[in-house]
């Protein structure tokens, strides 16, 4: 995969992670939550989990580039958060 498409499926997972551990359930149901939500978010991404899988290896083993993909995530997250704040305001 493309870095832009890591950033947006790693965003993904992420927020996914994030709404389903506000849930209040225990860690087991949690991990098996995310399993289901993982698997919704390859999908809506035209991805499968070996695809994810393989390009997150590729990626490992070239550090500066996992580096931009976090900097650019990071990045994402945060222009959600404000966006995400800046529509509570109103």
């Amino acid at each position: 995969m493309t870095q832009e498409k890591m950033v947006a499926v790693m965003s993904e997972l992420y927020i996914t992670e994030q709404k389903i551990s506000t849930l209040g359930v225990k860690r087991d149901s949690l991990s098996q939550m995310f399993d289901v939500m993982k698997e919704k978010v390859f999908e809506k991404q035209g991805i499968t989990d070996s695809v994810f899988r393989k390009s997150m290896d590729y990626y490992i083993d070239h550090p500066l580039e996992m580096e931009t993909i976090y900097t650019s995530l990071v990045d994402s997250l945060n222009l959600r958060e404000q966006r995400a704040l800046s529509g509570q305001k109103k």
